[in-house]
């Protein structure tokens, strides 16, 4: 149950790199968009016949569109995600074990980080970890609707 836990709890970690590979996805685009050449009428172009007098950037500029919607919607899911987590980790009795998975799952400390915050020894950190995990529940559907 502690792994379903942990991976519960490393989705904001996960979304979080998903929305960042996505903002890189549009950097790149906006890269290309800026560096293609401008539209080429060569003979077979002419004797297609076809209408298509785009610039070639105008397609970068729709995925762009298309990817920062995506982004926005993937910001929303993730700001949810992460309202819902901190008030399930809010819900543990123990303060050090708030402050604990506050600090791995929200604020994605080192464990060295987390070691020098507590002011505890690597295996005593781990412990109050364990024991946080096993104190923590993940909350259900109805409990994440009814904020």
């Amino acid at each position: 149950m502690s792994k379903a836990k942990k991976d519960y709890l490393k989705q904001i970690e996960n979304m979080d790199l998903y929305i960042q590979q996505l903002i890189s996805e549009v950097e790149e685009l906006r890269s290309l968009s800026q560096s293609v050449s401008s539209v080429q009428y060569g003979e077979q172009h002419i004797k297609s016949g076809s209408q298509k007098n785009e610039a070639p950037f105008v397609n970068y500029l729709f995925k762009i569109n298309e990817l920062e919607i995506k982004i926005n919607q993937e910001i929303d899911k993730f700001v949810d995600l992460k309202t819902v987590i901190i008030s399930a980790i809010d819900e543990l009795d123990d303060l050090e074990e708030r402050i604990l998975l506050r600090a791995k799952y929200i604020s994605r400390k080192s464990w060295d980080d987390i070691f020098e915050q507590l002011n505890r020894s690597r295996s005593a950190t781990y412990r109050v970890h364990a024991s946080a995990l096993e104190h923590f529940k993940i909350p259900t559907k109805v409990e994440m609707k009814r904020d």
